[in-house]
């Protein structure tokens, strides 16, 4: 099974408590398992819903919100990059530590992508699984407590995460068609300026993750 929802406001639609396990969907007896249609469904408060049942013994989740880079302003560039390497820090509902190994324990994975328009977290396990990880997409998502010493350790891995990426010459040169073909929000960079590493806040984190995710 395959679900993926597109988030304007999260906290009208989810709360931190994981409804109760239901029964995963199975083909009719004798009859040959194929994928359902896509299904699309908008709730009231604006989140869209896309649901494809395709008996796989593995299930994915994406989340997809528009908090991508060029949301961001001279004021706060980098926090998108510090955002997408945030999701195991600690959150109300659970810590660092319970995050990684929760994960780690029923071989899911979570794994947060971005790109100027969007930020996507996706899970991925066993579809008996899904709940575990539901909490723990859902807390990284919607909790996030965004500690100062947390925040700090990260500040260094976003220069490797940049140099990284640099090696690639396709990632260098999209980075840099996009700094000379636009003169507003669509240059800004996926990755954090040299300038800014090390004076990404906690505070300008959360601000971010207070406009655009709730």
């Amino acid at each position: 099974m395959r679900l993926i929802a597109r988030a304007g406001s999260l906290s009208r639609f989810y709360s931190l408590k994981v409804a109760p396990k239901a029964k995963a969907t199975t083909a009719p007896a004798g009859v040959p398992p194929h994928p359902q249609d896509l299904e699309f469904t908008k709730l009231p408060n604006g989140l869209v819903i896309a649901s494809l049942e395709n008996y796989a013994p593995a299930s994915r989740i994406g989340l997809f919100i528009k908090a991508g880079s060029r949301y961001e302003d001279s004021n706060n560039l980098g926090t998108s990059h510090l955002l997408r390497l945030a999701s195991s820090l600690t959150t109300k509902g659970a810590s660092s530590f319970k995050i990684t190994r929760g994960i780690e324990a029923v071989g899911g994975e979570l794994s947060v992508i971005s790109t100027r328009e969007s930020m996507a977290y996706t899970v991925e396990c066993l579809r008996d699984d899904v709940d575990i990880l539901m909490e723990f997409l859902l807390n990284v998502t919607t909790a996030p407590e965004f500690h100062r010493w947390e925040v700090a350790a990260l500040q260094s891995q976003l220069r490797i995460d940049k140099a990284v990426a640099f090696q690639n010459p396709q990632a260098r040169v999209i980075e840099n068609l996009h700094a000379a073909a636009y003169r507003n929000a669509l240059a800004n960079s996926l990755y954090c300026p040299d300038y800014r590493i090390g004076k990404v806040t906690p505070d300008e984190v959360l601000i971010k993750h207070i406009t655009f995710f709730f």
